[in-house]
């Protein structure tokens, strides 16, 4: 394995793009032997901790480089996940969710500068991660009924959640829960936990086995009777970018999206990649004067189309999250930059499915053999995309252009 160097001194997420790229080539080494095994992706998540990529995740005050205004570095982080998916998409969709939710706890004032300590020395010293085991099966998003109620020392949740991304490498998970008392978020009654995944009450289910993004371990996790001593839950106003997504003034919702199209982005380049990596090295040349088959102007073609896409949704992304920083720094429509994200990732969207979905079409027969794992780049593709409705997102873009009727301000737009 090559020897991949680690950023020091850290000064800027910038930095890390180089980093990425490098860990890109190391992930795709194994990325058919990830998908084949479905196994949390150990080996790909200590080679992150060990190159220092974990600086992503944390403000300056805590040794990180993500400045006060925390999304300044929107381009550079979105370059990163792109690079890190093209790779090995599982991976990157875990550390994403360890990066956003990292780093929320450790800009906030929810927890005591002295259980961030610990938990910093955790993450930094130990490599423990963090998922998020908030979804739950309700038609309507966010009707949680994972309880909580109050004991003395803390709080006690019972409850399951689904889609727990990175639960089977993760030390802790930061869950959404209804407060005792309450009938619904609305009236008040989210609170959040920090919770042990290894507690006494805490079971990992292990039942994810979906054809896309395999090794994401994305399980249900149930919670019996779990203590959760104070210090390590708090109110959902107690601050952070998920207090009030609804807000005209808040972001959360673009800039999570804009990160989750760069991953989906990274899969059409990992696709483009294997595509051509298989083109050169098995596919017999179709016209017997030809070297090989890179000399097929039908291939070349379609090379210059999967690449055209791909690059004009990247520059796609990159726009959005400029436009991100311009509303950060003069204000302006919030509406622009959901529209901004919007177009990025539905661009995303169809240039992976497009480049992963015609792989065998230049690639042949041969191509589809389970051994090569290619199928993995549109299974990966198709299911990450599904997290929320493309077809909603293009009716909102016709709907601004035409009408001027302004997306909602939420988790997804």
């Amino acid at each position: 394995m090559a020897e991949i160097e680690r950023v020091i001194p850290q000064k800027s997420a910038e930095q890390f793009v180089y980093v990425a790229q490098q860990l890109r080539r190391e992930f795709e080494k194994t990325a058919a032997d990830v998908d084949a095994s479905g196994a949390y992706p150990a080996d790909n998540m200590r080679l992150i901790h060990e190159t220092g990529l974990d600086a992503i995740c944390f403000p300056r005050e805590w040794g990180g480089v993500i400045g006060s205004a925390p999304n300044e570095d929107l381009e550079a982080i979105a370059e990163i996940f792109t690079e890190l998916a093209a790779g090995e998409s599982s991976t990157a969709q875990i550390f994403n969710v360890h990066r956003g939710l990292t780093f929320e706890l450790f800009s906030g004032g929810a927890m005591s500068n002295e259980r961030k300590q610990t938990l910093h020395r955790e993450i930094m010293k130990e490599d423990a991660r963090i998922c998020s085991p908030a979804a739950e099966p309700t038609k309507k998003r966010f009707s949680f009924q994972t309880s909580c109620k109050p004991v003395p020392g803390g709080v006690v949740i019972d409850g399951t959640k689904y889609f727990a991304t990175g639960c089977e490498g993760s030390r802790y998970g930061v869950a959404p829960v209804l407060m005792d008392g309450f009938s619904s978020v609305e009236d008040g009654g989210l609170h959040w936990v920090l919770v042990r995944l290894d507690a006494p009450g805490v079971t990992l289910n292990r039942d994810w086995d979906n054809m896309g993004q395999r090794a994401t371990g994305s399980s249900s996790v149930t919670f019996n009777n779990v203590f959760i001593p104070d210090g390590s839950h708090w109110s959902g106003n107690a601050g952070g970018q998920r207090s009030n997504p609804t807000s005209a003034k808040n972001i959360s919702g673009p800039v999570s999206q804009i990160v989750m199209a760069a991953i989906i982005l990274g899969m059409g380049f990992g696709a483009l990649d294997a595509m051509c990596t298989y083109i050169r090295e098995h596919v017999r040349p179709t016209n017997p004067e030809w070297k090989d088959q890179t000399e097929d102007p039908i291939t070349q073609h379609h090379i210059g189309r999967y690449s055209t896409m791909l690059a004009a949704a990247r520059s796609a992304n990159r726009d959005a999250a400029r436009s991100v920083v311009r509303f950060m720094r003069k204000g302006g429509s919030r509406a622009d930059v959901s529209v901004a994200m919007m177009h990025a990732k539905v661009a995303a969207i169809d240039a992976a499915m497009t480049t992963a979905g015609e792989l065998h079409r230049l690639c042949g027969g041969q191509s589809t053999a389970n051994k090569y794992r290619l199928d993995r780049f549109w299974r990966n593709a198709r299911t990450l995309s599904t997290h929320d409705s493309q077809d909603v997102k293009l009716r909102q873009i016709g709907s601004y252009i035409l009408g001027g009727v302004e997306p909602p301000a939420n988790y997804v737009t």
